[in-house]
């Protein structure tokens, strides 16, 4: 794993998906708090942009993340699918807040 610094703090605000490619990855990433969820920015049913879709119920502890398209759901946590027409996971991506840095581990190429 490569760490990856994302951007500011200030520049990802809660509650809200934002898209960042880094380490040959395109991956979906939402803020409550200190606390940072990534995904890998790809709907498991028709890879759609996660990214662009909606962020509910995000709290230090989790939430979901909305696929624009057809509207299947994961947790944002682990990836899990928790709304059909998605049944596969997405992955997910180590992430954390590094002083005012958001930094995310991501899988050497």
């Amino acid at each position: 794993m490569a760490a990856h610094r994302l951007c500011a703090v200030s520049e990802l605000p809660e509650g809200v998906a934002r898209v960042f490619e880094a380490g040959g990855h395109r991956i979906a990433v939402a803020r409550s708090g200190r606390t940072v969820f990534a995904l890998e920015d790809r709907c498991s049913h028709d890879d759609g942009e996660l990214g662009e879709g909606e962020v509910r119920g995000l709290s230090p502890e989790g939430g979901e993340i909305e696929c624009p398209r057809h509207g299947a759901r994961f947790e944002i946590s682990t990836g899990r699918a928790t709304r059909m027409p998605a049944v596969a996971p997405v992955e997910t991506f180590p992430a954390r807040i590094d002083g005012d840095v958001v930094v995310v581990d991501l899988p050497e190429s």
